[in-house]
């Protein structure tokens, strides 16, 4: 590794940008709004760790390479080498996990772009990018680089499965508080379907157990959604509230010294734990994908339980019961427009899969049907849209 001081001083400059981007509101999206509807947003807390950590890995696959450890002398054919180093183990070693990296790359390059111009983190003069996004975002789409939910290494667990990883967990293993919490946690993402990192988060006002509500407060993208719950995870939850104060977190593990573990290092434990009692429910499915020539190809792909697992059952169950929550259109219809009225921006949303089911179709528009209304409301209850 060449120059390890000006490596580690180029690193600083990167987190300065994108946490100066967040401060200021500076985004991509924003940047290339054309004023029509509501402007966009900065870009989230999280959006900028990922952001950060992709281009400074970027950097340190050049600095392996070519000796580079100042970013501003980091070359578009040196990028694009890398990049195209990853599209080639993405096709060759039928690396699918990899397709997600290479969309992350072509977006936070773009985002980087936009800070080294937008900041003072580099003088005018020493203004510069790294590469055209753009660019190698089509390079990517012609070498048929796609991110696929079917080609997930997380497996897409039932409820009943999950129930099995829960009991695992609880009677397999030392009795250790931090395996009280994976349960816990494990639990509370399958009745919620939220992320086991927002729920180490979650704090006491997050649950309101009068409407049976649980809140997740600056989850992924920024976004803040509350999810219904049943009268039971109601309860269970209010039991976890109980004794605590408003402002305090619901799982505070200590360490052995006595003071308190940080979310990161809980989510590690915690991880590690509910793997290890999903670990028999591991299989390889063949997917069918294309490759870099657009033939398509079977490859094998193993699925592994991981704590995503049970946003995957939550997701299955909470589907059906959308599914059987309606016995008439105008049911339906009243529930959409209560939802609306509580969210306005979902009709925006629901416009949105209304115009793209109808692009290619012919005649006389169609609105979703129960079971695509099923999706939706589940997807915005996963917090993805």
């Amino acid at each position: 590794m060449a120059d390890s001081k000006k490596l580690k001083a180029s690193n600083k400059k990167i987190d300065k940008i994108f946490e100066k981007m967040f401060h200021k509101g500076i985004s991509v999206r924003r940047a290339e709004w054309d004023g029509k509807g509501k402007e966009p947003s900065g870009m989230s807390k999280n959006t900028v760790k990922t952001y950060s950590d992709l281009v400074k890995s970027l950097l340190r696959d050049a600095n392996q390479r070519y000796g580079i450890a100042d970013i501003s002398k980091l070359s578009e054919d040196m990028v694009k080498q890398i990049v195209q180093d990853k599209v080639d183990d993405y096709h060759i070693n039928e690396n699918m996990h990899q397709a997600s990296n290479l969309k992350g790359y072509a977006a936070a390059i773009k985002a980087f772009n936009l800070g080294v111009q937008e900041t003072n983190i580099f003088k005018n003069d020493k203004k510069f990018i790294i590469a055209d996004a753009d660019e190698i975002r089509d390079s990517l789409k012609e070498q048929n680089v796609f991110r696929r939910s079917s080609a997930s290494p997380v497996l897409r667990a039932t409820p009943k499965e999950c129930l099995e990883v829960l009991e695992n967990i609880k009677s397999k293993g030392y009795n250790t508080d931090t395996r009280k919490i994976a349960y816990l946690a494990g639990k509370i993402s399958l009745e919620t379907g939220g992320r086991i990192s927002a729920i180490l988060r979650l704090r006491v006002g997050d649950i309101n157990v009068t409407d049976n509500k649980i809140t997740f407060v600056d989850d992924k993208g920024g976004k803040t959604r509350t999810v219904e719950v049943d009268k039971e995870a109601a309860l269970f939850l209010s039991a976890l509230q109980a004794g605590k104060k408003e402002n305090q977190r619901l799982f505070t593990p200590k360490r052995t010294d006595g003071t308190f573990k940080s979310v990161k290092e809980t989510r590690k434990e915690v991880s590690s734990i509910i793997s290890d009692a999903g670990k028999h429910l591991t299989r390889v499915e063949q997917i069918n994908i294309k490759d870099a020539d657009g033939n398509r190809k079977l490859v094998d792909v193993e699925r592994n339980f991981t704590t995503h697992s049970f946003r995957k059952g939550f997701a299955m169950e909470r589907t059906q019961e959308y599914i059987e929550k309606f016995s008439t259109k105008k049911e339906l219809d009243d529930y959409v427009a209560a939802r609306i009225a509580e969210d306005p921006k979902l009709k925006e949303k629901l416009n949105m899969v209304r115009d793209r089911i109808n692009d290619s179709r012919t005649g006389k528009p169609r609105d979703l049907k129960i079971y695509e209304y099923a999706i939706f409301f589940c997807s915005v209850d996963l917090g993805h849209y």
